[in-house]
């Protein structure tokens, strides 16, 4: 038998690609559709300090802080013809230096990046640094020690080269990666640089189901305190907010939500 001779028929694989091939052209056809628009009204030139609160525990925090006063300078709203949905409001602090973006729901990673840019270039020069409270889940994660065990509050960064190193915050290991909103707004600060600091808390799960609880966003408290923020979080408010979007219940420990 002559081992040179090719086949006829394709590999399987080939077979398999081709319909993965249609499934992401529908996909990318759709994206391509969506479009992403941010109205933002602000009236000075202030160096701004941009704190995103991802869906999850990040929103919550910035949808609980207690003694602060906001006013609404803008909104991030998704279309997809003929639907529209906002999918953020940006909320200025008192202090006019900071502005808080909670998201209301998931995005999808494949249209983080138009998230991204069509946030962030509206604020070409005029941002100080760019926060994201994030989360991340002890399964699959790599720790530099050996067996240890991870317990809220449990806080790691992933930060932009150009931003400061600060001493009481723990770098985010090698080789664990973050994806989605997060990494398109870390990728984006670090081809503009723009110093930004990705914060990650501990988020725990029970039977599969992601939790919210004190020590998961106290984490963010200390992490937001060593980068000069000092914004706490209401453990009532936090509370009634899980509470009136349905998502979840109180179990029998005062502290611990589902999310």
């Amino acid at each position: 038998m002559d081992f040179e001779d090719s086949f006829a028929s394709a590999p399987v694989r080939y077979a398999l690609d081709d319909i993965d091939s249609d499934e992401e052209v529908e996909t990318c056809a759709q994206n391509e559709k969506v479009t992403i628009e941010t109205q933002l009204n602000l009236e000075d030139n202030t160096q701004w300090t941009l704190v995103f609160g991802l869906d999850g525990p990040g929103n919550v925090y910035l949808n609980s802080l207690q003694d602060v006063s906001t006013v609404s300078v803008g909104t991030v709203t998704r279309s997809l013809e003929p639907e529209k949905q906002v999918k953020a409001s940006i909320l200025q602090l008192a202090d006019k230096k900071t502005l808080l973006v909670p998201f209301s729901s998931e995005v999808q990673q494949e249209e983080a990046s138009k998230y991204t840019r069509s946030i962030l270039d509206k604020l070409v020069g005029k941002i100080d640094k760019v926060i994201v409270l994030d989360s991340f889940t002890a399964v699959g994660y790599t720790s530099e020690v050996w067996g240890s065990d991870l317990n809220p509050p449990f806080l790691r960064v992933l930060q932009t080269s150009i931003a400061p190193k600060m001493k009481g915050l723990t770098l985010y290991e090698t080789p664990n990666m973050i994806k989605g909103l997060s990494a398109s707004i870390v990728n984006y600060c670090e081809i503009h640089s723009i110093a930004c600091y990705d914060l990650l808390s501990l988020q725990e799960s029970i039977y599969g189901k992601l939790l919210i609880t004190t020590e998961i966003l106290q984490a963010y408290s200390q992490g937001l305190l060593e980068l000069g923020l000092n914004i706490q979080f209401s453990e009532q408010l936090m509370k009634d907010i899980l509470i009136s979007r349905h998502r979840g219940r109180v179990d029998d420990s005062h502290h611990r939500l589902y999310l």
